[in-house]
């Protein structure tokens, strides 16, 4: 299996393919400015092979070295049928060398504000992991 890029900037991989529709419809809304004027560094990685792979396997095609700090997922609880587009949540996993990292879900519309400031270092992972709300999901500043 392919590593996922080298570089700088976050990487966003799909493990769901079963809605096109949808899949198109978050990358769009992901190259879309916020009301903030933030914009999210993400390099897609869409290949079926991904296909149905735990967090811990995407983990294992990170790059040694890797420049960014965290990768978010498009799985199957992001297309999720029951959900309106404005509620889709995305894994967000913590890309660290020293032990296995964090996880979280995050509101699509929050990701911008976290890449950029995971990004500049203003906010640490675990900031985020300690500022999802009660349903399990970081929603933006807000909710911190």
């Amino acid at each position: 299996m392919d590593r996922f890029p080298e570089g700088g900037g976050a990487v966003l991989v799909r493990t769901d393919f079963t809605d096109e529709q949808a899949w198109e419809q978050l990358r769009a809304r992901l190259a879309s400015y916020t009301s903030e004027g933030l914009l999210v560094d993400l390099r897609t990685v869409d290949d079926p092979r991904h296909a149905g792979m735990t967090e811990e396997q995407l983990r294992s095609l990170v790059p040694d070295g890797a420049e960014y700090p965290y990768f978010a997922v498009a799985d199957s609880s992001t297309f999720a049928a029951s959900l309106p587009a404005r509620d889709r949540t995305l894994l967000v996993v913590d890309v660290d060398e020293e032990g296995p990292g964090e996880v979280f879900r995050a509101v699509v519309s929050s990701l911008a504000e976290i890449d950029a400031n995971l990004v500049l270092a203003n906010t640490d992972f675990a900031d985020y992991v300690e500022g999802v709300g009660p349903e399990g999901v970081y929603e933006g500043l807000d909710g911190m």
